[in-house]
Formats: C-alpha cells, sequence, structure tokens
C-alpha cells in the first residue's frame, strides 16, 4: 500500500526540481542613440538601484545656448568636436580693427584771387585714409579774429578724432582748418569776402586735392568764436551745401551784417529744415547776450536746432573740454557705412 504514494512522491519531487531550474536573464534595453540637440531619454531605476554609465567624471563647463545642426549623429559616441554656430549681434556696432596707420595732419596752401595772397590750411587725414577707395565726410572748422590754422590743431581736434575713431565712436572724417587771415576780419558777405575764399575757392580745392564727400551730404562748417559767426552766416545763407553747421562760442557782432548776412534775420527767413544746427557757449561767455536772440528767434519760428549753455566762458579751455562732444555731434549726421559711400576720384 506504501508503493504508490512513494511512486507519485518521487515524480512530483522530479517536477518540482525542474520548474526551479534558472533562466537566463534578458539583458537591459540600451538607451537609444542621441541626437543632437535633442536630451538623451534616461532610464527609470528602481529606488537604491545604481548603473555605472560610459561617461566618464569629468565636470563639463555650461555653455550658452548657440544654434545646433539638426543632423542625427551617424555614431553612438560624442568623439567628435563640434564647433558652436555663431550668434549674430545685428543691434551691436561692429568692433573696430585697429589700424597700422594713425590719422595725420598736412599742411597746405593755397593762393587766393579773393585775398591776393596764398592762404594756409590744415588737413587731419583719419586712420588708414584713402585704403578703401571711398570718399569721407568732411568738417571745415574756423578759428576767430585772432587766429590762424593752427588753433583747432592746438587745441587737439586731431587726436580727439583720431582716438575716437579708433574706438568706433565716430566715422572716420577728412577735417579742414583754413586760415582766417586780414579776409575774415574785414569782410562780410558775397563772392570778394571770406565767404566767397572758403565756397569758392577752398571747398573746391579740398574735394580735388583729397577724398573729400563732393556733396552737401559730406560737408559740414563749424567755428569758434568769429569763426563761429563765419560758419552760421554761410550756412544759413546756403543751406543747400551742408548738412550741419555749428557755432561754438559765436561772436555775432558783425556791425556791418545786414538782412542777408544776420544769422538772426537769414535763421528765419531761410528754408533751414534739412540743416543741423549747433548754437553752444559757456554760462560766463560775454558773448552769450548777442546768441540768446538768434536762439530765441528760431525757437519762435520753429527752427529746430541744439542750444547748449555749458559751464565755462570765452576761452580755450572751454573748447578743448567739449572737442568729444563737438565730434559727436557732427559724426550723428554721418552714422554710415562706409561701403554706401562713393568711390573717391580725385586729380
Amino acid at each position: 500500500m506504501i508503493r504508490p504514494y512513494a511512486t507519485l512522491f518521487a515524480l512530483l519531487l522530479v517536477f518540482v526540481m525542474a520548474s526551479c531550474k534558472a533562466e537566463p536573464v534578458a539583458p537591459l534595453p540600451l538607451a537609444p542613440t542621441a541626437i543632437l540637440g535633442e536630451p538623451t531619454p534616461t532610464l527609470a531605476l528602481p529606488a537604491g538601484e545604481y548603473r555605472p554609465t560610459n561617461t566618464p567624471d569629468v565636470p563639463v563647463e555650461p555653455q550658452a545656448p548657440t544654434e545646433v545642426a539638426t543632423e542625427t549623429a551617424t555614431s553612438p559616441t560624442n568623439d567628435v568636436d563640434v564647433a558652436p554656430a555663431s550668434i549674430a549681434t545685428p543691434d551691436l556696432p561692429p568692433t573696430p580693427i585697429p589700424c597700422a596707420e594713425p590719422g595725420r595732419i598736412e599742411h597746405g596752401s593755397l593762393y587766393s584771387a579773393v585775398a591776393g595772397e596764398p592762404m594756409a590750411y590744415r588737413v587731419y587725414l583719419p586712420p588708414c585714409y584713402g585704403r578703401d577707395g571711398r570718399v569721407y565726410p568732411t568738417l571745415y572748422v574756423f578759428g576767430g579774429n585772432v587766429h590762424d590754422d593752427g588753433i583747432w590743431d592746438a587745441l587737439g581736434l586731431d587726436e580727439a578724432a583720431g582716438a575716437a575713431i579708433l574706438r568706433n565712436d565716430i566715422p572716420p572724417l577728412i577735417i579742414v582748418m583754413p586760415d582766417n587771415g586780414w579776409l575774415a576780419n574785414t569782410t562780410t558777405s558775397g563772392p570778394s569776402s571770406y565767404e566767397g575764399f572758403v565756397l569758392n575757392e577752398l571747398i573746391p580745392h579740398i574735394e580735388a586735392t583729397y577724398c573729400a564727400w563732393p556733396a552737401r551730404a559730406g560737408r559740414a562748417a563749424g567755428g569758434l568764436s568769429r569763426g563761429g559767426y563765419w560758419s552760421l552766416m554761410m550756412a544759413f545763407r546756403r543751406p543747400d551745401l551742408f548738412r550741419s553747421v555749428g557755432a561754438h562760442s559765436p561772436a555775432l557782432i558783425d556791425s556791418h551784417a545786414g538782412p542777408a548776412e544776420d544769422p538772426t534775420i537769414t535763421g528765419v527767413t531761410n528754408d533751414l529744415s534739412d540743416l543741423r544746427i549747433l548754437i553752444d557757449l559757456g554760462e560766463r561767455d560775454p558773448y552769450l547776450i548777442q546768441a540768446r536772440p538768434l536762439h530765441e528767434a528760431l525757437t519762435g519760428a520753429g527752427v529746430p536746432h541744439d542750444w547748449w549753455v555749458n559751464e565755462g566762458t570765452h576761452e580755450e579751455a572751454y573748447w578743448r573740454a567739449n572737442l568729444e562732444r563737438y565730434l559727436q555731434w557732427y559724426s550723428d549726421g554721418w552714422r554710415l557705412e562706409r561701403e554706401s559711400l562713393p568711390a573717391c576720384v580725385i586729380g
């Protein structure tokens, strides 16, 4: 009676042992190959379980976001160095490229039929002048009745311009500094005056000799003291010739000026709508009393202009302290890419 149960027990033992035989463990699925620009999927692990990776334990410096290629990697590894795409910054000014050739001053002389004698001048030429074959905006600056062509040079206008150009604060420009001579102190206006010398002799000579922009858009006139009067008088009478005019501490005391020359009159009777105008003086300048009526006349007529009353008086220290402001103001009328300027044709 016992044997059948023994046989059944033996068969059951064999079946249990066969069921407990170890089966091979299926390998874990590998993470999919990473695609540039997409995060690598992470595999969720049970709590407390650690799985080593094939990434070396080297800290990676964070990088700024860049434009990334959308191509799929052909290799599961990241052994190839990929240069980050450049980020365009169109709102920033171009980085100035230092020029090996600095700006310079040249001295010249022009025989004037109006004066009956040679008239000296100085010309500031910017760094790498003439290298790109294009014209330059040109600023004509005049001195006072006791000055010659050296006053703006002595004040340091050329050094201030060169430094501002290399900082990319202002565009490259030419600055012409003519002598006044007796002509500027004894004549009023017209072809036989200092005006006639500047408009009919000096400017054509400069534009035929240098890469000066021979158009209204490329010319500006400015002056200090008596030269400030001359710049206003000429530009107000001929606004078709100048983009901008500046009068720095202008001495508006020409007793012979009539309605055709007086800036207080020509400033409101002529069309100056396209002329940029700056008038500035020190708060203790004795000529402020003559300049204020001009400012009030222009304001009353609705003629746009900049009016600066700064600390200082009628002296070289005042003009020297404001050189950079003057250059920035004139240059605001010339914020152009050099590639857009005409080619230089001289000779």
